[in-house]
């Protein structure tokens, strides 16, 4: 295993400068691996929580509770993302939906834990205190529902996520697979196309909607 992270993470630093990206040291590609052993270490030696995973379809909650669905489309080429958010009340009604681009943005990963950070600031914007964030990372939701300290190459992400959800008089970070985060994973592929922050209240675009009518219960 070993062998493997530091061939991939030499060939990472490799592709970044062949590619004009920024130059790594031999330190900051030490630092690179050791937190990307950390982090497969810690999902091998930490099994996730059956109450965290719920790989079904979009469900609904109760009246007072807010969900947010987030996801993150990653762009290798020019080191960006886009973040898709949808909230939904408790009859699967969409509330608000945005889409964040961002730019230099390293890995997936980073991507991933960026659009957890965004959802939960759109909640806090929209001044709801009563939510749960639902995403299709099971890394970043482990971390987030964990007490040990995180060492892995999004922990200052993480640290901001927390801040935020002081905020809240409660606040829940649950793992979905892809069937119950359809709507999100479809606004962040959506959202390649903007160059700009963009938001919708009480809709979307037409195909996340009709994938958030699907997922209304009868």
């Amino acid at each position: 295993m070993l062998i493997v992270i530091v061939y991939w993470g030499l060939w990472y630093a490799r592709n970044e400068l062949v590619h004009g990206g920024p130059t790594f040291s031999a330190i900051k590609v030490s630092s690179f691996i050791l937190a990307f052993i950390l982090e497969f270490e810690s999902l091998v030696a930490d099994p996730t929580p059956k109450s965290l995973i719920k790989d079904v379809k979009w469900f609904p909650l109760d009246d007072n509770i807010v969900k947010f669905n987030f996801d993150a489309y990653f762009n290798t080429d020019s080191k960006s993302s886009v973040s898709g958010i949808v909230a939904r009340e408790s009859h699967g009604l969409i509330m608000a939906a945005c889409i964040y681009p961002h730019l230099g943005i390293a890995d997936a990963f980073i991507a991933e834990a960026v659009a957890c950070e965004k959802a939960v600031s759109f909640a806090l914007e929209l001044d709801f205190r009563w939510v749960q964030i639902e995403g299709d990372t099971l890394s970043v939701i482990k971390k987030l529902n964990s007490t040990l300290m995180d060492k892995s190459i999004i922990s200052l992400i993480l640290g901001d996520i927390r801040t935020l959800s002081a905020s809240f008089e409660a606040i829940t970070f649950l793992f979905v697979g892809r069937q119950g985060n359809e709507a999100a994973h479809e606004l962040a592929r959506v959202g390649l196309q903007y160059l700009e922050l963009r938001y919708w209240i009480e809709e979307a675009s037409a195909t996340v909607e009709r994938l958030a009518q699907r997922d209304r219960p009868l």
